[in-house]
């Protein structure tokens, strides 16, 4: 008999019998996976806790939650888990949906699917780019707004013509020197939803990879004196230190009249789907 582990509780059943045993799910369940067979989550030898993506990829893991609300399987993508990732796939459609991917690549990607064969499908390709490296940390996608239907709050800011003050991050640049300052955010916004409303959080610093090519669209709002509308997706570290693939939909704003030396412009941002693959 085999030993299956549910939540750290040792329970016995077959080699081959479903995780679940046939019984509804009333409680969240967690599962740990290496080498292809469940096994209990492995203790660290010193005693000390690690971030998790460290903790998958150096035991080899996969990890597989699941409730009444719907299942993940997370996992670090250049971890040595394909058999783990094969076994997890197998028993994906016996967990109530929907099934979300987590993985680790460059920052944490999230992908939820309703249907567990799209899901199997997914895996097996994340499998065969498992040793993908990506090039950049930040994809952007320049989009004609009125080709397409928008999220509500930009939708609403591009009809208007305005920018709602609790819902956008106000930014100046410096004609002279080229540098973009972050002058106010909205409480609202995406920004402090994230990271809070501190100047100087991750999206905030100047100079940085992520700073040079999200200005692009300030410059080209500010050149046209036209609403500038994108998708970006980028690899940010957020207030607890990891980095995580957020997508978003922005539309760029420009003010009409320059402040001194200063241009200005509003930007209304909206994590959400975008048509942008990064693996």
């Amino acid at each position: 008999m085999a030993k299956l582990w549910i939540g750290g509780l040792r329970r016995k059943s077959a080699e081959k019998e479903n995780p679940r045993r046939g019984s509804e799910m009333t409680e969240q369940l967690e599962f740990w996976i290496s080498k292809g067979c469940l096994v209990p989550k492995p203790e660290l030898d010193d005693g000390k806790s690690l971030p998790e993506r460290i903790f998958l990829d150096r035991n080899n893991l996969v990890k597989v939650i699941s409730g009444p609300t719907g299942t993940t399987v997370r996992w670090h993508s250049f971890g040595a888990n394909w058999a783990s990732l094969f076994f997890a796939k197998e028993w994906i459609g016996t967990f109530p949906g929907p099934y979300t991917l987590n993985y680790y690549m460059s920052g944490w990607l999230s992908e939820t699917y309703a249907d567990p064969i799209d899901t199997r499908d997914r895996i097996d390709y994340l499998i065969a780019k498992s040793d993908l490296h990506l090039s950049s940390r930040i994809y952007t996608l320049v989009l004609d707004p009125e080709s397409r239907p928008l999220p509500d709050l930009i939708r609403k800011t591009y009809e208007t013509g305005e920018a709602p003050p609790e819902a956008s991050v106000d930014c100046s640049l410096d004609e002279e020197s080229g540098r973009v300052k972050v002058e106010r955010i909205g409480a609202g916004s995406a920004i402090a939803k994230l990271w809070g409303l501190s100047p100087v959080s991750t999206p905030c610093l100047s100079g940085t990879s992520y700073d040079k090519v999200t200005t692009k669209g300030y410059i080209e709002a500010l050149r046209t004196g036209r609403p500038h509308y994108d998708h970006i997706y980028a690899a940010m570290m957020g207030r607890d230190g990891e980095v995580s693939w957020i997508p978003y939909q922005r539309i760029v704003m420009p003010h009409r009249k320059p402040f001194g030396r200063l241009r200005m412009v509003s930007v209304v941002s909206e994590i959400t789907p975008v048509e942008i693959a990064v693996v």
